[in-house]
């Protein structure tokens, strides 16, 4: 195990806890890694997360529309002497998870089809003489198993997707050790009843769009997922505020993995002389005035 393997393990645990707080709120997980005992350690992870009797579902790999989004229930038309709606898998992982193996495969009819559920928030049933609404709420937990030269998982997919994670580097031995204090399931429950109260300052989200602008992202949910993320981190601490280790954390999560350029260079300052070496009681104020954390907090979520 190394120090960048157990870092990366220990994000992506916390990262679950935040995703387990409110899934549909955070529409997803894109989790780059390959079936195997690391993939099956931090979905683990994210059920014992997870309320009880929370709906975890994995949709098959070629689902038809009929069994995704529900159709005529044959049975029940006989009963009633009139067309009967058939719940499909959207309608039944509501309030849930739905798992899908080999994402960056599923047809672009059926991506957009999740898409506009996670938009939503609901189903549309409109076949065999039957037109229903039903709720569904519900998060993703994307699994990307390409290979270099494969296909992306669905940008309409994607983009709805706020943690993106990539454990394709990590083997066995580093999800082994104990991980250290992290959130329990009684944590993210009181969570759950306090993330609405959860208040972020301007500069907050001010930050989290200009590190937006520096990194090349031009979606509009990026920055409201990062924020959300961000309320989600304090509430699972205990707070009511968002402070700079949330934004930081949420830029990690969030931005770092959909940035497309590296930040722009700050401009170049005119060379001075150097001064003089400082007296030695002179250099011990400097160093106690350069260990004071000044930065500005945009450049801090950017930098992170």
């Amino acid at each position: 195990m190394n120090d960048t393997g157990a870092a990366a393990w220990r994000e992506a645990a916390l990262a679950a806890a935040l995703f387990a707080v409110a899934p549909a709120a955070l529409g997803g997980v894109s989790l780059r890694c390959g079936a195997g005992p690391v993939r099956d350690r931090w979905l683990a992870i994210l059920s014992d997360l997870l309320p009880e009797a929370t709906p975890l579902r994995r949709m098959p790999h070629g689902i038809g529309d009929e069994r995704l989004l529900g159709g005529l229930d044959l049975p029940a038309p006989l009963r009633a002497g009139r067309p009967v709606a058939q719940r499909g898998l959207l309608a039944e992982v509501d309030g849930g998870v739905l798992l899908l193996p080999m994402a960056e495969r599923i047809p672009a009819g059926t991506a957009a089809r999740l898409a506009s559920a996670l938009d939503r928030g609901e189903v549309l049933v409109a076949r065999d003489g039957i037109a229903a609404t039903l709720a569904t709420r519900f998060g993703v937990v994307a699994f990307d198993e390409g290979l270099v030269d494969d296909d992306p998982l669905s940008p309409a997919l994607a983009e709805r997707l706020a943690l993106r994670l990539d454990l394709s580097l990590l083997g066995w031995r580093d999800v082994q050790p104990h991980l250290p204090r992290q959130p329990t399931r009684a944590d993210v429950m009181r969570a759950r009843a306090s993330c609405a109260r959860v208040q972020a300052d301007d500069a907050v989200l001010e930050a989290l769009c200009s590190a937006c602008v520096a990194l090349g992202i031009g979606s509009a949910r990026a920055p409201w997922l990062a924020l959300q993320v961000a309320r989600f981190a304090a509430a699972l601490d205990g707070r009511d505020s968002v402070d700079h280790d949330d934004a930081e954390l949420a830029a990690r999560l969030v931005l770092g993995p959909r940035a497309t350029q590296l930040p722009a260079p700050p401009d170049a300052e005119p060379q001075e002389a150097e001064p003089p070496p400082p007296e030695p009681q002179q250099r011990e104020e400097q160093e106690e005035e350069s260990s004071v954390p000044d930065a500005p907090l945009d450049e801090q979520v950017l930098a992170a």
